[in-house]
């Protein structure tokens, strides 16, 4: 099924077309791509994840496509798929002129070619044709019908996406050490790092994603669209989103390090501080790969160098967390993503050679900003640009 031996039409071909793969194209699919993403998976192992990842709160019901690129000629199930990827709509906010309305975005990954078909043109090919379908897909009760921005987290740096309308946004991480108890103090430059306490997921859900959380977000857009006539975009951080990054690390976990049970530790906090931070890990086929990333970081604005500071402690021991589940978990590092200044102070306090680090060609932050055609301006600020927002 599926046979590459046969006639292949160039990339501009009017005869090819981005359709919904049948089940069985879709396994085709994944038994293709495991092998760049399986990890220390087996291809079985691989297939049951990506059906786990797709019925939960985030991406079931249809809030997930798969998309292939095949000849519109040659039937489902027995056609060369050319390339493949997979949209996720999920719940975003638009801010404009002081209103914020929820709509839905995109966001694209998984793009695929098998090495034969690769160097074809496909894969430029089935992104024009998902960039069309994107603006319209999904919008049938929305407002204008049409979307306002998709994302994607480009592995090949940033023109070939960007020559397709999807412009890189800032791509940046600092990232800190594992660390265990015997080997670093308490307080550190007179920090007091047991300030900060462990969270579960009910209390991430409490303290980050409660409707009186998700509306101090809407606030912040607000406020910013108010002093500004730039258009404010940014995934809604409700706790779907987090726990389809919970999803991913607890399927792992039960194979990989069974013993250990699933991760029931997602974030910390200094609740006195009002500060959060929530965290998934990722289990790479090497220890390199294996890394505890920081999903989202809250804390209130400070207003002035002391509150800075106050608030820059209490991230300080909240990433000490962090710091010790990473080694309890075997990962090479903690790594948060387009680090505000204060998130960076506070993760220098943890270590002198932490350093901000910008990525030119892998997971570079990619956005497709349709708001120009639509009346909204022609450039837009995305807001909370941080890994909980990857798909």
């Amino acid at each position: 099924m599926g046979s590459s031996d046969c006639y292949l039409p160039p990339s501009d071909s009017p005869d090819l077309t981005l359709v919904v793969p049948t089940p069985e194209e879709r396994i085709q699919c994944l038994k293709a791509n495991s092998r760049e993403w399986k990890g220390l998976l087996d291809p079985d192992q691989y297939i049951q994840r990506e059906n786990h990842l797709l019925n939960q709160d985030m991406t079931k019901d249809g809030a997930m496509t798969q998309w292939i690129l095949v000849d519109r000629h040659l039937p489902p199930d027995n056609r060369p798929i050319l390339s493949s990827c997979e949209s996720f709509g999920k719940r975003a906010w638009l801010a404009h002129g002081g209103e914020v309305e929820q709509i839905i975005a995109h966001g694209v990954g998984s793009v695929f070619s098998k090495p034969e078909f690769r160097r074809r043109g496909y894969g430029g090919r089935m992104i024009t044709e998902l960039a069309k379908r994107l603006d319209t897909w999904q919008q049938e009760d929305s407002v204008r019908k049409k979307s306002i921005f998709s994302v994607l987290y480009s592995d090949i740096g940033k023109t070939f996406y960007g020559e397709r309308g999807w412009k890189a946004f800032p791509s940046s991480h600092i990232c800190l050490p594992p660390t265990s108890n015997d080997r670093v103090r308490q307080v550190i430059s007179g920090i007091d790092l047991s300030m900060g306490r462990e969270m579960q997921a009910d209390d991430v859900r409490r303290f980050m994603c409660s409707d009186a959380a998700l509306e101090r977000y809407r606030q912040v857009l607000r406020e910013a669209s108010l002093n500004s006539k730039k258009a404010k975009v940014g995934f809604v951080p409700d706790y779907a989103a987090l726990s389809w990054h919970w999803a991913r690390e607890e399927f792992y976990s039960k194979i990989l390090v069974p013993d250990k049970g699933e991760p029931k530790v997602k974030g910390a906090c200094v609740e006195s501080r009002k500060v959060f931070i929530c965290w998934n890990r990722n289990f790479g086929k090497t220890e390199k790969d294996s890394v505890l990333y920081i999903l989202r970081t809250l804390y209130e604005e400070p207003k002035s160098p002391a509150e800075e500071q106050g608030v820059a402690e209490a991230l300080a021991a909240a990433l000490y967390r962090a710091q010790l589940e990473a080694h309890e978990w075997g990962m090479s590092r903690v790594e948060i993503w387009n680090p505000s200044p204060v998130v960076e102070k506070a993760a220098k306090m943890l270590s002198e050679t932490a350093q901000v680090e910008h990525r030119e060609q892998t997971s570079i932050c990619s956005l497709k900003w349709n708001g120009k055609q639509l009346g909204l301006g022609e450039d837009v600020d995305w807001y909370w640009n941080e890994k909980y927002a990857w798909c």
